[in-house]
Parts: C-alpha cells; sequence; structure tokens
C-alpha cells in the first residue's frame, strides 16, 4: 500500500478511536452517576407504588401477594388493572438513561416538570418511605424519549433531569404514570372457572332474542338452557361454549364519559340487556347493557342504517356506569339473540 494512502487511513482510525473512546467515558459517567439509577432490578421487591400529579390527585397502588389472579389493590378499596401494573413493573425494570437535558434546554425542561409533571413514589419490600422518587416529565420534540429527575434517599433529589427511554420500544413513558382512578380500575366483571358458575340468565329488554337460564343438569356433567317453556333442545357443545365465554368478561373502561346528571339518567332508563351469573359460593353478579346513541352513521349487515352505537354500550354495575365493546358483548348476546326459533325439549309422556 502506498504511503499517500496509508496515512489518510489512519488518520480515520484514530479519529474513529477517538469518538469511540468519548462516548464510552460518556457511558461510563452516566452508569457512575447515582442520579442516573431509575432503573429496579428486581421488580419483585416493588411492594407500593405512588403516584402523584400536580392537580392533587394521586393513584397509590399496593401489591397483593396472595390475590390468585395476581392484582393489585387501588387506593386502599378497589382493584388495579394487571395489563397497567405489569407495563410500571416492566418500565421499572428497562427504563435507561439516553442522555442529560441539554443545559439551553434544562431550565425549560425542569419548570414543565414542575407545572405538569408527575412524582411516583417507588416502595420496596413493604418499606413506609420509598427507596426511590421519579419525577416524570414530558416527552422529548422528537417523542422517542421522556424527561425524568430521580431521587434518591439520603441524597435527595437530583439536579440533573435526563433523557430516559426503553431499549425495545419507541416512544414516550410518560402515558404509563396517570392518577385517574376509572382508568385504573380493574375492569373485569364476570371473571372466575367455568366449574365456580352455578347458574347463567340473559334477558333481552329491547332487543330481539328470548330469555333463557343455562344450569348445570341434576348429574353436573352436562349443561341445560331453560326457557320460559321448559328445556331447550341445544347442543352440548353450543352451551359449553356459551358457557365458558363468562369466565372473562370485562367493561372497556369504568370512564364512561357521561356528566353526573347523564348518569343518573342512564341508571334510570329501561336496559337493552339485563345479565344475572350466580356462583357456587353464593356470589351474585349483575349487568345492565344499555343502547349508546350513535357518534356517526353505521350500518348493520343488510345495509340498515343503525339507531344506535356499532361499537360501544354503556353498562350498570352495582350502580356503576361504564363502557363496553360490542366486540366483547355481542358473542355473548349472540347465543340468546338466536332462540327465538329454537323449539323446547317436549317432556315424555
Amino acid at each position: 500500500m502506498k504511503r499517500n494512502t496509508l496515512f489518510p487511513l489512519l488518520l480515520a482510525a484514530l479519529a474513529i478511536g477517538a469518538i469511540i473512546s468519548q462516548f464510552a467515558g460518556e457511558t461510563g459517567n452516566l452508569d457512575a452517576d447515582s442520579s442516573t439509577h431509575f432503573a429496579i432490578e428486581d421488580t419483585s421487591r416493588v411492594t407500593r407504588i405512588r403516584i402523584a400529579d400536580t392537580e392533587g390527585r394521586a393513584a397509590l397502588l399496593e401489591r397483593m401477594p396472595e390475590h390468585p389472579l395476581g392484582l393489585w389493590q387501588l387506593n386502599g378499596q378497589r382493584l388495579a388493572r394487571k395489563d397497567a401494573t405489569d407495563l410500571l413493573l416492566k418500565t421499572f425494570k428497562r427504563v435507561s438513561v439516553r442522555q442529560p437535558v441539554r443545559a439551553t434546554a434544562k431550565e425549560g425542561v425542569l419548570k414543565m416538570m414542575a407545572s405538569a409533571g408527575k412524582r411516583v413514589d417507588i416502595h420496596l419490600d413493604g418499606a413506609d418511605a420509598p427507596s426511590k422518587t421519579w419525577f416524570v416529565g414530558t416527552p422529548t420534540q422528537s417523542h422517542t424519549g421522556t424527561h425524568m429527575l430521580l431521587e434518591l434517599p439520603g441524597k435527595g433529589r437530583s439536579e440533573e433531569p435526563y433523557v430516559t427511554h426503553m431499549e425495545g420500544f419507541t416512544g414516550f413513558l410518560s402515558t404509563r404514570f396517570f392518577t385517574d382512578e376509572n382508568e385504573w380500575r380493574y375492569t373485569g366483571v364476570f371473571e372466575s372457572t367455568a366449574e365456580a358458575i352455578a347458574s347463567i340468565t340473559a334477558t333481552p329488554l329491547d332487543d330481539v332474542g328470548m330469555e333463557a337460564t343455562l344450569v348445570w343438569s341434576s348429574d353436573g356433567k352436562t349443561i341445560e338452557a331453560k326457557g320460559p317453556s321448559g328445556t331447550l333442545d341445544l347442543p352440548q357443545q353450543l352451551l359449553r361454549e356459551s358457557w365458558l365465554r363468562f369466565r372473562k368478561v370485562h367493561v372497556e373502561t369504568w370512564n364512561s364519559h357521561l356528566q353526573p346528571a347523564q348518569q343518573d339518567s342512564l341508571r334510570n332508563s329501561p336496559p337493552a340487556w339485563h345479565l344475572d351469573v350466580r356462583y357456587k359460593d353464593g356470589r351474585r353478579t349483575e349487568l345492565d347493557l344499555h343502547w349508546k346513541s350513535p357518534i356517526m352513521d353505521e350500518y348493520d349487515e343488510t345495509g340498515a342504517l343503525l339507531d344506535h352505537d356499532g361499537s360501544r354500550m354503556f353498562a350498570v354495575h352495582r350502580g356503576e356506569c361504564a363502557l363496553v365493546q360490542t366486540f366483547v358483548f355481542n358473542p355473548i348476546l349472540d347465543f340468546w339473540r338466536n332462540l327465538t326459533a329454537t323449539k323446547p325439549i317436549q317432556p315424555r309422556s
């Protein structure tokens, strides 16, 4: 190789080496700085999480080790959505610092955190005091990072905010830290094993179909459908499929987006359906489904204009209003909707 070719290559190699060395040095400096240690290596140690916003709202999440579904307690009296608590734990484990906030942007980021940020207290091993506190701010302009600041016991609050992210995830993290109780609430209404259910009754009040109750047969080996005129002659596979659908039924959200007066009106209006599930341990769960006014023109499979929302319905459960998806409830209700043409079993003479 000629000398005049070798020299530029040598300079390029030295420049690349300097860049790599500088980058490694910056990364090492960040790792050595405790104010960047946001992550929780073992999230099984997290026993309590409190998220507070600048408007005085807060969500308190507490682990319930003995809960059969792995649910957390919400604000001391309700259950929290498992998908949301799992996402928090995943965030605690995988968060990392991408870079410090630029000096020119630092003041603005801190002001934004003070006015619209969230405080997240993370308690480990049942401790009363938080082991780490995150201050979660706004996304970066590219929406691929999130401004955060860390507070550690004995060391106080860091003066330096950082841009954080999660490897393998494109987007920002601040939306995972919300305080609205209705958004946090566990959405399960009917949830159990198939064997724990004693009976299922559905009654169409403003829809096609027929009221019928599914029950175990006297020998406990098959399921029977009992209509107004007697036992219905239906395939056991169809009955079992309908029965199994009640093992896990959820509303979409407890945030009905209705004003208090509208909620009162909904509770006092006649429902489209009434569902009543009784369990062998004596529990009973009832749910009323109400039509929801359409927000746009929608048509059924015959091309007829629907007079209600085809995607969502309202639900009332124990006096509380919720939104439900027809995607979830139509497969359940269709069994009863199709009973109009079903003939009862004729009793033996």
